[in-house]
């Protein structure tokens, strides 16, 4: 195995700066340096053409989302020149919902063979979720899944401001079928509960019933959105999934920063996590935002539960001990 002062790694990426590299490659790399004494540099396929001579200066090469033949054959190249090869993927690009606009990217057949080549002739794979790996075991029998985990590299210091009679929802365009599928829902307690702001981070969805509770904020910078939710202080945040495939490979980024942001969450319950309300139906969905709107349910409580165990669980300074075994392993 290199020495650690030697030891270089290379994450080539998408894009730097997409919240995917945030929980799975740019935003993870400082703490993985720090834990492993290893160099690691991020590239973004557009901005460097990768060469042979690039790929010699490395131990490990490190691929996220990889989904074309550049990428492809760039795995079987530095395979050809002895350098291990890992792959992380974060969703299932199988099965992207017609709504999603990468969908038409994605489901074409020379992309989804790629893909299966990137998955085939990694060394190893890492995956957020257990669904995922299941999706994908077919493929390549070495895959390891490493969770999402909250950034406490960047954010480190939580002193909860008050609560704010506020509901949030954040995500882009893509989510349009989910809010559809809850929609009646949100409606419903939009209306039942005048008394709160029901806020949506990214996208307005236009279908909602026009009550004058509901507000929009644009999408930002990922680490001006984490100072966002934190200081807009919501007693709820709510993360409305339709069950399928694609969304079931998801992971529970909803959850890490609803809980960082100090609210009681409403997830999907094949999440399983504790502190936050799940739902498998939209009646169950309801009942749980009326449960914490009502004051039925004690939403800081939960908070405080869901906290307690990202902490101990999700902490990226603990989830990043699993990647650097997985490397020195790959060494």
């Amino acid at each position: 195995m290199a020495s650690k002062q030697q030891t270089r790694i290379l994450f080539i990426v998408p894009d730097r700066n997409d919240p995917t590299a945030y929980y799975r490659a740019s935003g993870i790399a400082h703490d993985l340096m720090n834990q492993t004494g290893f160099t690691i540099d991020v590239i973004q396929w557009n901005q460097v053409e990768i060469t042979w001579q690039i790929i010699s200066m490395y131990d490990v090469i490190m691929l996220q989302r990889p989904f074309t033949d550049v990428a492809s054959n760039l795995i079987l190249y530095a395979k050809d020149m002895n350098k291990p090869v890992w792959v992380d993927y974060d969703d299932n690009l199988f099965v992207l919902n017609p709504e999603n606009k990468a969908h038409q990217v994605y489901s074409n057949p020379a992309v989804q063979e790629a893909v299966k080549n990137c998955l085939k002739n990694a060394d190893i794979v890492t995956v957020p979720v257990e669904y995922l790996r299941q999706s994908y075991q077919m493929y390549n029998k070495n895959i390891h899944v490493i969770p999402n985990a909250f950034n406490d590299d960047i954010f480190r210091k939580r002193e909860l401001p008050k609560r704010k009679k506020r509901v949030l929802w954040r995500g882009p365009d893509a989510h349009i079928y989910d809010l559809m599928t809850y929609g009646k829902e949100i409606n419903r307690a939009t209306k039942d509960f005048p008394d709160y702001q029901f806020l949506f981070m990214g996208y307005y969805p236009w279908f909602l019933a026009d009550t004058e509770n509901k507000g929009f904020i644009p999408g930002l910078d990922i680490i001006m959105y984490f100072k966002k939710i934190f200081e807009l202080a919501p007693e709820v945040f709510h993360v409305p999934l339709h069950d399928n495939t694609f969304n079931r490979c998801r992971s529970n980024i909803g959850f890490i920063e609803g809980s960082w942001s100090g609210a009681a969450c409403v997830v999907p319950g094949w999440w399983n996590v504790p502190g936050a309300l799940s739902y498998n139906n939209p009646a169950e969905y309801y009942d749980a935002m009326r449960s914490l709107l009502s004051g039925e349910v004690n939403a800081e409580e939960m908070n405080k539960t869901a906290w307690e165990y990202i902490t101990e669980y999700l902490m990226l300074s603990r989830v990043n001990i699993e990647r650097a075994e997985l490397l020195k392993n790959l060494l």
